[in-house]
């Protein structure tokens, strides 16, 4: 799903075009044709739903190729990291009223001090309106019907996968990347939020509340993140 949404045009507007795409993709990835129509179906009904109620869009159809980037790497210096770092930054300037305990789940992880560099690639970018927003694509199976990715079932994964972590990373990495080129560039002006898109979960009639997690992370959250881990170089 990820290779085959990279290389979608989504403002494609005669179905025969997305069908090759996802014929070409299932015998590349070796899955039997008989997925065709299912691959389809939940390709259209992600790109034909509205990802964010209260700004009455942005829906993917309407992204041009021109104004999105796929599986945008970063790379940035790091300071040394561990896990009650992250605990302390993440309590300081956590405001997700859906997971308020995840501070606590970030010093719960186990892994040894670190310091060198941080290295990664965002799903997808895209602008819309002067701002710029965030996507991941998730194919997690949450249940059988589109009601079991709700907003409580999609923050529990959240929390459980440490996803907040990752989009929390990539958002810091995008904001020092448009800084770095957008000689005056605002994170509240220019940053538009992050979508992580639960696949299986999507359907235009359900509307944006279920399949799609949002969150705007804290110009506070984001410049916390900055100093404690990024390095100067």
């Amino acid at each position: 799903m990820h290779d085959l949404l990279e290389h979608l045009d989504f403002t494609a507007k005669e179905t025969t075009v997305m069908k090759k795409l996802v014929a070409d993709k299932l015998n590349e990835y070796g899955f039997e044709s008989h997925w065709l129509d299912t691959i389809c179906d939940m390709v259209t009904n992600v790109l034909s739903t509205p990802l964010d109620s209260a700004l009455k869009g942005p829906v993917l159809s309407s992204i041009r190729n021109e104004d999105r980037l796929n599986e945008l790497e970063f790379y940035f210096p790091l300071k040394t990291v561990n896990p009650e770092k992250l605990k302390q930054i993440f309590q300081a300037n956590f405001g997700s009223s859906l997971i308020k305990d995840f501070p606590e789940t970030i010093g719960m992880l186990q892994f040894a001090p670190t310091k060198g560099f941080m290295r990664g690639f965002m799903d997808l970018v895209f602008l819309w309106r002067d701002r710029f927003y965030l996507v991941d694509w998730k194919s997690n199976l949450l249940g059988d019907s589109p009601k079991d990715y709700n907003q409580e079932a999609m923050a529990s994964a959240m929390k459980k996968e440490c996803y907040i972590l990752q989009y929390t990373i990539y958002t810091l990495a995008l904001d020092q990347y448009l800084r770095l080129r957008m000689p005056e560039y605002s994170y509240e002006k220019h940053f538009g939020g992050v979508y992580y898109i639960f696949l299986r979960g999507v359907k235009p009639e359900m509307g944006p509340g279920f399949g799609i997690y949002r969150d705007f992370p804290s110009p506070e959250l984001i410049e916390g993140l900055r100093k404690g881990l990024m390095e100067k170089g």
